[in-house]
């Protein structure tokens, strides 16, 4: 056997069923080595969507996620996903090779332990065959305790020698200790019962800690025990998608009218959450809300801003289970008018007119809201057009998938391929913008190649949308922020795709229909108007022109 034969089995001992690859020098024997040990490989055309789409399967699966790319440009073409998977907390193991050891000079050779550490991820590179196997094996157990991407480096001159090791070290499951809870605070529980007592507006948020701990029942126990609304953060979408008073997404993708719900607000329980700053509409959702925060790490302050008033660490479900223990029920604000109210919040307008009489985007929404079945898993992107996707609430928080957390757009055909091999069974639907999906618009091939069912619908402004109504705001140039609309049916019917062009809405059942009946990819193509700017764009850009006239 050659080393990289036992470094392959290394892997597959961690029980890595699925790998995202993109083939070189220094990963492809090691590759081929996992391949014929029976682990599925996604093959993309960019290291960058191979690392992405294994970002959503970890996310997707609750599994790490594993990856592969060969060295020096294969390892820099992934430095985008890197963080955004360090901030969202994914656990990743990404086999990079290395350039040969034994080598004065290599044309693709780099130091690449830097370029990973300064986008906040681990980089482990293994020179000795003696730990190499261990070193395997703790990058496996370090990514899923610490949820966070780890890199491994072996120079691939060394992959081809023999391999003489005889231990086989047991893999991280077998190894791992049982994390015992921490006691939770009983003066905490007390004090935050208390500060429950006196609320007259308490709200319930939940976060991906609160999905993670399977805490949706206490959540919603504990909202009704209080007399609390209901909410959750955007990558949380769903979790109470069937409960009443829920009023969707905190921050600034929630809707108008639950924005004026969530400001009248005198106390928030954020729970298995970060308290990011996103989820707060940076301060100005919940002006005079003082901030209980439940949570295994909870934070006083985050990203530069006071968060939380009162700290409990605890799991998401013992913490919301312990604070509703200390509770005498009340009804406050769960009345049946404001359970009308928190319905109406979150219908959707019923807009149609444009300037220019190209398709308004949220009618487009409003339109696949009512044609796509909550079966179907929708990925939700970022740029302008996430949004109006994110405004989509018929679907389970295990059905919608949102991975924004560096605030990149160019990520959504990846992420969906990610799911799709997460999910084989599940339709997916990817609503992306027209300048993110020409990002990486070569892995629609990768799509058809592997025969995945993922429904690509590209909301076609022609523009880059966020850019385009912030220059036009401020009376600039748009030059740079606007292309022209691209024939996506074109391209991928170039591609072999299935493939449509929208530029009205009647026929949407009848291609939707089509494309549940037809397995394999497809695409569409939806033109809207550049003349509408989403709610989102018009607050930001609103506080953003009161601040500067402020300090002038």
């Amino acid at each position: 056997m050659k080393t990289y034969g036992a470094l392959a089995e290394a892997f597959r001992r961690e029980q890595v069923t699925t790998c995202f690859a993109l083939l070189g020098d220094a990963n492809m024997h090691w590759a081929g080595a996992l391949a014929d040990l029976g682990v599925a490989f996604i093959y993309t055309r960019h290291e960058h969507a191979a690392v992405a789409g294994a970002a959503a399967y970890a996310r997707a699966s609750g599994k790490v996620g594993c990856a592969s790319v060969t060295c020096g440009p294969g390892l820099t073409q992934i430095l985008t996903i890197l963080p955004i998977a360090v901030r969202a907390r994914i656990p990743l193991v990404i086999f990079a090779g290395e350039a040969p050891l034994h080598k004065a000079w290599y044309n693709q050779g780099i130091d690449q332990a830097p370029f990973v550490a300064a986008c906040g991820a681990q980089y482990r590179a293994l020179h000795d065959p003696k730990n190499m196997l261990a070193q395997i094996r703790d990058a496996f157990a370090d990514a899923k305790n610490t949820r966070m991407p780890i890199v491994i480096g072996v120079p691939f001159d060394l992959q081809k020698q023999p391999w003489t090791e005889p231990n086989t070290p047991a893999p991280a499951d077998q190894c791992r200790q049982p994390i015992m809870p921490a006691e939770i605070d009983q003066n905490a529980i007390l004090r935050a019962a208390d500060w429950v007592a006196h609320a007259e507006r308490p709200i319930v948020l939940a976060g991906l800690g609160a999905v993670a701990a399977d805490a949706k029942a206490a959540c919603v126990t504990l909202a009704e025990h209080c007399g609390a609304l209901l909410a959750t953060t955007l990558p949380a979408k769903g979790f109470f998608h069937d409960q009443p008073y829920c009023l969707g997404v905190a921050g600034g993708y929630a809707t108008l009218r639950a924005k004026a719900i969530f400001a009248q607000s005198d106390l928030v329980i954020g729970i298995g959450t970060r308290l990011a700053a996103h989820a707060f509409d940076g301060g100005c959702l919940t002006p005079h809300a003082r901030v209980i925060h439940i949570d295994s790490d909870p934070q006083e302050f985050v990203q530069g801003r006071k968060a939380a008033d009162l700290l409990i660490q605890s799991d998401a479900k013992q913490g919301a289970a312990a604070v509703t223990a200390a509770l005498v029920k009340q009804v406050k604000w769960r009345t049946p008018e404001m359970l009308a109210t928190a319905e109406a919040a979150l219908e959707l307008p019923n807009d149609q007119d444009t300037p220019d009489g190209a398709l308004h985007p949220m009618a487009v929404i409003r339109r696949l809201a009512d044609v796509l079945p909550p079966t179907c898993h929708i990925v939700n992107t970022s740029g302008h057009c996430a949004y109006y996707s994110a405004q989509m609430n018929k679907h389970p928080q295990d059905h919608f998938t949102v991975i924004r957390d560096f605030g990149a757009i160019g990520n959504g055909t990846s992420f969906a391929l990610g799911l799709a091999a997460a999910y084989p069974d599940r339709p997916i639907v990817l609503i992306d913008g027209d300048g993110s999906m020409l990002m990486h618009i070569q892995e629609l091939e990768t799509m058809k190649r592997h025969g995945l069912n993922i429904l690509t619908i590209v909301l076609n402004d022609g523009a880059y949308g966020s850019e385009v109504h912030k220059l036009r705001a401020d009376a600039v140039s748009l030059d740079g922020s606007v292309f022209g609309r691209p024939d996506f049916a074109a391209i991928g019917r170039g591609f072999g795709l299935a493939a449509e062009t929208f530029t009205q809405l009647d026929a949407v059942a009848d291609s939707f229909h089509n494309f549940m009946s037809t397995p394999g990819p497809a695409i569409w193509d939806i033109h809207i108007s550049d003349q509408i700017a989403s709610p989102q764009i018009l607050s930001a850009h609103a506080a953003s022109t009161t601040a500067t006239s402020r300090d002038k």
